[in-house]
């Protein structure tokens, strides 16, 4: 080696159908050597050390669950033994859904091929697996794309750019890629690294994080590319979020692996899919640092979107298991996606604009917000059948399980879940607020247009938002009673917020009894009515019974029906009547939230 820059030899992974060997030009940081740079077909080693490939239809790198534990699984093995596997383990949801659009999904529709109907897509299902001609064509399908699913590929690594580097061959540390990690002005509040203090992660972390990027990635300034012409001052800017940052994911999943990638699979009519519509490791040319502005050519196009130009650097390092780590990576502006992509985009729901400007769409996505479970959008999650009176859309896929449940391919009793993920950015996007993840069981039935289920369901979301409202009222009036402001939405805890984190568990347990016994709908409501009340009333006691003094007669004694403590109880008694009907009699208020 000459100085700190030099070329050396890396062995690439003897895995069949991954060729070898390739030249690399390698830098050194504290001693280790880490690939900047990779040329085709020669071969030499430093000192007995190689970095080896990482072949990921073999290697572990796909987090799932299987037999009630967590672990890390191949391509071969996550797809063809699916049946086998109780599904992705989500224990970085950004991580999970872009393992599961980016690659499983894609490998799926482009290797086997996606029904042309419900009929067809109801026959895959009820045989609960791929057959041995699916998982034959799956093998195949891996195998000739060998080198396309090599993540240190030296001519085509997976979901990255060749020998990609800045004008001043500057790198980034890995945690760039990971939002919940500290970088550059991005600084989560409770992030336990600093940017200078940067992760390792192994080639199978690597690899997740990667994908996530390519999904979620924040907007504004990115590193320029050395060769793309649209640099500026070795900056580009204008960046979007990743393709999903202005989503609210709503993922559908079942008991297996298999169920989730069927769920997920859409129904494309014979003739519907467009022929230049691919995944992107099946572009004819391999990606450079040049990036385009254009619309998606299909769903395929769509859910492989690259929006970042990436490389990840690999370091060998003896001391680790495997002996290849990555801690540093090249980020630059990726494909940017315009023109309406709602009539493509599977997992999303939509709101529709009243009056939408020339030229715009006549919809917008719904995104998740901060704080906000999963259930309380009950309303948008089953506007299956057309737009709500907020004028919501269920997502796509969800619209079809609907319909595939109408057929009775979905069972009545089937244990659908829902996963919804999004993502709160900061100034400009700029940094990650937040990370918005839920997931809650859902009653099949309830999907249908004429169940009783469904409407319990919806009167359920819509009893407990008016509870938040009447009991946030409460402790308006009693703040007002006393003199006091009301408090601001966004500041202080609200009695409302309170209520809500309490009926949550109820609710939950709620969704998952009508799962399995959808027919005790009644029962359902009458346990809900009265546990709802009592939490209300939990929620409401230890305010009343600490007001002050100054609080019973109000500030203005002499007016009748003045804020005082007395009126603001009675308020909230006739919301409670209202909105959950007269008490039972012959149950105590105490009452265990079990019934539910």
């Amino acid at each position: 080696m000459q100085g700190v820059a030099g070329l050396c030899w890396a062995a690439v992974s003897a895995s069949p159908g991954v060729r070898m060997p390739r030249w690399s030009r390698c830098r050194t940081v504290g001693g280790l050597w880490y690939i900047s740079e990779v040329f085709p077909e020669k071969r030499l080693s430093r000192t007995g050390e190689s970095l080896n490939g990482f072949d990921l239809r073999v290697e572990p790198w796909i987090e799932v669950v299987d037999d009630g534990h967590v672990r890390e699984v191949g391509l071969q093995e996550a797809l063809v033994g699916a049946d086998r596997l109780a599904g992705l383990a989500v224990v970085d949801p950004l991580e999970t859904v872009a393992v599961l659009r980016q690659v499983l999904v894609p490998i799926v529709m482009d290797a086997v091929g996606v029904p042309e109907d419900r009929a067809a897509w109801a026959r895959w299902f009820a045989r609960g697996r791929f057959d041995d001609a699916d998982a034959a064509r799956i093998g195949d399908y891996l195998d000739a794309h060998a080198d396309r699913f090599d993540l240190f590929d030296g001519r085509r690594p997976f979901a990255q750019v060749a020998g990609l580097r800045t004008a001043k061959d500057e790198t980034k540390p890995v945690s760039l890629l990971l939002s919940r990690l500290a970088s550059g002005n991005n600084v989560p509040l409770f992030s336990a690294r600093t940017e200078s203090d940067p992760p390792s992660l192994s080639p199978a972390a690597a690899a997740r994080a990667l994908l996530a990027a390519q999904c979620w990635d924040t907007a504004a300034i990115k590193s320029g590319a050395a060769d793309d012409p649209q640099v500026k001052a070795g900056k580009t800017t204008g960046n979007p979020t990743g393709p999903l940052g202005q989503l609210g994911v709503v993922v559908p999943m079942g008991a297996t692996l298999f169920d989730t990638l069927m769920l997920n699979l859409p129904i494309i009519p014979l003739g519907a899919r467009r022929s230049d519509d691919h995944p992107q490791w099946k572009s004819p040319t391999p990606a450079d640092m040049s990036w385009q502005v254009r619309p998606a050519r299909g769903m395929l196009d769509l859910l492989t979107w690259q929006a970042r130009r990436i490389r990840l650097i690999p370091q060998v390092d003896a001391s680790v298991p495997g002996g290849v780590v990555v801690r540093r990576v090249v980020l630059c502006a990726g494909d940017r996606l315009t023109g309406p992509f709602y009539d493509l985009e599977p997992h999303a729901g939509w709101r529709q604009v009243e009056k939408p400007k020339k030229g715009d769409p006549p919809v917008r996505p719904v995104r998740h917000q901060p704080g906000r479970a999963a259930w309380r959008g009950l309303a948008g999650l089953l506007a299956v059948h057309g737009p709500t009176a907020e004028r919501l859309s269920a997502p796509a896929q969800m619209q079809q399980v609907a319909d595939l449940q109408a057929d009775g391919a979905v069972p009545d009793d089937f244990p659908l879940r829902v996963l919804t993920v999004g993502v709160s950015y900061g100034t400009q996007s700029a940094v990650v607020d937040d990370v918005i993840v839920d997931e809650i069981p859902l009653p099949v039935v309830g999907l249908a247009a004429d169940s009783q289920v469904r409407y319990t369901l919806l009167q359920v979301a819509e009893q407990a938002e008016a509870l938040r409202i009447a009991a946030n009222r409460l402790g308006d009036d009693l703040r007002a009673a006393c003199g006091a402001a009301k408090l601001p939405w966004d500041r202080g805890q609200r009695l409302g917020d309170l209520l809500i984190h309490r009926l949550t568990p109820v609710v939950r347990r709620l969704l998952a009894g009508l799962q399995h016994h959808p027919e005790a709908f009644e029962q359902a409501e009458d346990a809900w009515r009265i546990v709802a009340r009592r939490l209300a009333w939990e929620v409401a006691d230890p305010v009343l019974s600490a007001a002050g003094p100054e609080t019973f007669l109000g500030r203005d004694p002499d007016q009748r029906f003045g804020p005082r403590l007395a009126v603001a109880e009675a308020s909230f008694r006739r919301s409670l009547h209202a909105i959950l009907g007269p008490a039972p009699t012959g149950i105590s208020p105490s009452a265990s939230t079990t019934t539910a």
